[in-house]
């Protein structure tokens, strides 16, 4: 993050939304803002109507910036994983790029037939064979138009620029990076946790090489969902022992869960803070956002410091 620059992320949960915004020089990063607020209703993104989710919105966010108000004109969104669509596909590397989203359009066709395919924004990441998936495969990503319209209208309304928008647990592995516990190289494994739907990401060297969205009925599944995720399968080979590390963030991640988790699935989960290497003012290094509740503000974090 070199160069002079202040940008804002917001984390836009079903329930609350959380702000963290951040300073950065190359001598620094500076934490400039910490908060959240809870809606007076949650928000249903497949049901409720743009307006009514916008005026939720807005009611949080008018709170928020009333307590300190942004410096930056430059905000980016960390959105809820269930309103993205993922799929781990394999790919014929021959291909052109145009003849691979045509491929993976009918391919989303199919496991999701209720999209209109000519409403969605897809996206894909390529991804060689390794020592876990010994085929080439492809990360794709989808999201409907109309959820990017509504936190375009949001900006505009706010006199802002829209950033960049994406899942909130890829969000939250980009603020791995400015943690003291973070490690680059070898098999990583993360895991997001919120209230309706669990992410598990494998990266290896730095890199993604894959992400499974689970929906969660009960915090008692987790166990049950990362460890059928780390068998091994005919297309993917995972040996836990080869893992270096494991990261756990999200809602309502306490201590009590990484310690189970640690226990019976035999791999130690870390609870990371997103804000270790970060300078803070006096005002903020008071707040329980900042001492207590850190975690949870990873995605926030992670987008705020996406600055390209």
């Amino acid at each position: 993050m070199a160069g002079l620059y202040i940008h804002a992320g917001l984390n836009v949960l079903t329930s609350k939304l959380q702000l963290v915004e951040v300073f950065g020089s190359p001598d620094e990063v500076r934490l400039e803002n910490l908060n959240e607020e809870h809606y007076q209703e949650p928000i249903d993104f497949k049901t409720d109507s743009e307006s009514k989710i916008l005026s939720i919105l807005q009611k949080a966010f008018k709170i928020i910036t009333e307590k300190k108000a942004l410096k930056t004109a430059r905000l980016s969104f960390s959105l809820p994983l269930d309103i993205f669509y993922v799929s781990q596909l394999h790919y014929d590397n021959t291909l052109l790029h145009q003849d691979l989203m045509e491929e993976f359009k009918w391919e989303f066709s199919v496991l999701f037939p209720f999209l209109n395919q000519d409403e969605i924004i897809l996206q894909y990441v390529e991804i060689d064979r390794n020592m876990v998936f010994t085929k080439n495969t492809a990360l794709a990503y989808a999201i409907e138009r109309r959820h990017l319209k509504i936190f375009k209208k949001f900006c505009i309304q706010n006199n802002l620029s829209l950033g960049h928008i994406d899942n909130a647990h890829l969000s939250s592995e980009r603020a791995l990076v400015l943690s003291d516990s973070f490690i680059s190289e070898g098999l990583r494994l993360s895991v997001l946790v919120s209230k309706n739907y669990l992410s598990l990401i494998l990266s290896l060297d730095g890199k993604t090489i894959s992400q499974k969205v689970h929906k969660l009925d009960s915090y008692n599944d987790i166990r049950q969902i990362i460890e059928h995720e780390l068998a091994p399968s005919k297309s993917k080979n995972i040996i836990k022992g080869l893992i270096q590390a494991a990261y756990i963030t999200g809602e309502d991640v306490t201590r009590e869960l990484t310690r189970h988790l640690t226990s019976k699935i035999g791999i130690p989960f870390i609870i990371f803070n997103p804000f270790d290497k970060l300078t803070v003012t006096n005002r903020i290094s008071v707040s329980e956002f900042y001492t207590k509740h850190y975690n949870s503000f990873s995605s926030a974090a992670g987008i705020a410091y996406r600055t390209a």
